[in-house]
């Protein structure tokens, strides 16, 4: 028989928490995934760059890292911070009394908690697809920054390039979504939360449970770490066209001989 215990502590914490040991859930309002893409200022500026993951330095993209963010870490997850209620939620969580954390870096590298290694043994009971709530800790963070003008009119994104553990993102107390893929790239489209948001600064607040249901699939020979570990950058695209992904596709060249033809669509 399955346990529901940690399940059901689970929901205490709010009313979209038993996606976390839901093994249908990866992801909830988060953009489709894509190949890396940039926003270059010219098309001499992308043909005579080198080819990188960083986002380059333009107008239309903004950092949020590397800097320090506020940061809490309970051990359990029924200890979580919560969202305030009323008017007060839009302006995140009260972090008055939370630390600062560098982001990004695995938050044990940092000082918090510890790190587990483990090679054929789980680090929790084994019960999929549910975790236990008791010793499975949460990190939250907290961060705000201000749009350019130019911006204004434009599709807002917040992208992660890697966040290990179960993502929960709100802006301006208002939830964007939610992501499980912890060494994938993932973003959200913001335009909206923006623009709902009070003129001037926006909160970012991210909250992030250290295991899951995709805790299962990720057991080998590892160290397990948690948190954000890769760059947050927020960007700007056109509202009417803009690049969404791209792919390349090859074929034989007719009569064989060993050469190729290359093709290459954008969508």
């Amino acid at each position: 028989r399955r346990s529901t215990r940690g399940a059901s502590l689970l929901v205490k914490m709010s009313g979209k928490s038993r996606r976390w040991c839901d093994e249908t859930v990866v992801s909830s309002s988060r953009e489709p995934m894509h190949a890396p893409l940039h926003c270059w200022e010219t098309a001499a500026q992308a043909l005579g760059s080198p080819l990188t993951l960083r986002p380059p330095t333009s107008r239309w993209v903004m950092r949020l890292t590397p800097a320090e963010w506020a940061f809490s870490l309970v051990e359990h997850v029924h200890e979580a911070p919560r969202l305030p209620d009323g008017a007060a939620r839009a302006r995140g969580f009260d972090a008055a009394d939370w630390s600062a954390i560098r982001v990004p870096c695995s938050w044990e590298t940092a000082g918090f908690g510890r790190p587990i290694y483990t090679n054929t043994v789980y680090p929790f009971p084994v019960d999929p697809p549910n975790v236990p709530a008791e010793g499975n800790a949460v990190g939250t963070y907290q961060t705000s920054f201000s749009l350019p003008g130019a911006w204004a009119g434009r599709r807002t994104l917040l992208r992660f390039d890697g966040v290990d553990g179960a993502v929960t993102v709100w802006l301006n107390g208002r939830e964007v979504g939610y992501s499980q893929d912890g060494k994938l790239p993932f973003e959200f489209d913001v335009t909206d939360a923006c623009a709902a948001g009070e003129a001037g600064r926006h909160t970012l607040s991210v909250q992030v449970v250290r295991f899951s249901d995709a805790s299962y699939l990720e057991d080998q020979d590892q160290w397990w770490l948690s948190g954000i570990h890769r760059d947050v950058v927020v960007y700007s695209k056109p509202r009417a066209a803009a690049i969404a992904d791209f792919y390349a596709t090859t074929s034989l060249v007719e009569g064989g001989g060993g050469g190729g033809a290359e093709s290459c669509r954008l969508t």
